[in-house]
């Protein structure tokens, strides 16, 4: 209940006191559920390299291979997508000896959003469909906004612009509607990014404000990062000073997540620098000074 409104503060007291609990008396079935939900808060905190941390912490004991899957989110979050990957495709392994669709459909859309920030989107569109079919089949409907923002930015990159923006659309509500405030945050930052490739920019902008307002009411550093990028972005051309103040706070958000989204930040910036400063145009010489307004 926690994660979902965005108070991680409350979330990681109450999650470090179960895993504490569980170590204190030997119970090592739950420890390694509560130290998966445990990486899933430090990661909507940002603290990515800590979520690793507990990941593989889990990850060294055998008896934790029913709940360690979670680590697989925090190594893409990194970028480590490659070790990412393999996590997924173990989990997709598990699932389907066990014939648990749940397991699969999950599996599937992770695998399906590695593949996108991996530039690989033919193939993550087939897995994310796949991933959404599994959930009309059995009524599963966990995690659907996410695989639809996947979806959207997989659709976004090959120009298929209106389906990128109805994944979009559609994951707001569902985001909305299920009180998810940091899927929210991420499906008003994905929508903002289509309607930016659309050139529809004034609207980009609002859409990037609204998740800068919610991701900073909530806290969650990453969405915040992401609205301030795209608020560089929109800037760039028309208000260098007002791109370059949002740019720099991204950049400092990304550097201290250790996120590769810091790159696209840092090239915006660069751009920014080397462009050349407005200057106003020198008088003409002989040219008559303009009437005096008074």
């Amino acid at each position: 209940a926690y994660v979902r409104t965005g108070d991680y503060a409350a979330a990681l007291a109450h999650v470090s006191r179960a895993v504490a609990i569980c170590e204190r008396i030997g119970d090592r079935e739950n420890l390694f559920r509560y130290r998966a939900n445990l990486l899933v808060v430090y990661l909507f905190r940002g603290d990515v390299h800590e979520a690793v941390a507990v990941g593989l912490e889990s990850l060294r004991d055998s008896r934790a291979s029913g709940h360690d899957t979670n680590i697989g989110l925090a190594l893409a979050a990194c970028g480590r997508y490659e070790d990412a990957l393999r996590i997924h495709r173990l989990h997709l392994h598990w699932a389907r000896i066990g014939r648990d669709y749940f397991h699969i459909q999950n599996a599937l859309a992770h695998i399906g959003g590695v593949k996108v920030r991996l530039g690989r989107h033919h193939q993550a569109i087939r897995l994310l469909r796949a991933s959404l079919a599994l959930r009309d089949r059995t009524g599963h409907r966990y995690a659907e906004a996410e695989v639809r923002i996947d979806l959207g930015a997989a659709y976004r990159a090959l120009g298929r612009l209106a389906e990128a923006e109805r994944e979009h659309e559609l994951a707001l509500v569902l985001a909305t509607d299920s009180g998810e405030r940091h899927v929210e945050a991420a499906a008003l930052n994905g929508l903002g990014r289509t309607l930016a490739a659309a050139g529809r920019g004034d609207e980009a902008a609002e859409r990037y404000r609204a998740a800068l307002r919610l991701a900073t009411r909530i806290r969650s550093p990453y969405e915040q990062g992401r609205a301030l990028a795209g608020l560089a972005a929109h800037f760039a051309r028309t208000d260098p000073v007002e791109a370059r103040r949002h740019g720099e706070r991204a950049l400092a958000i990304f550097r201290w997540m250790g996120v590769p989204e810091r790159r696209e930040v840092e090239r915006c910036l660069a751009e920014l620098a080397a462009a050349p400063a407005a200057v106003e145009p020198a008088p003409v010489p002989g040219a008559a000074e303009p009437p005096d307004p008074r």
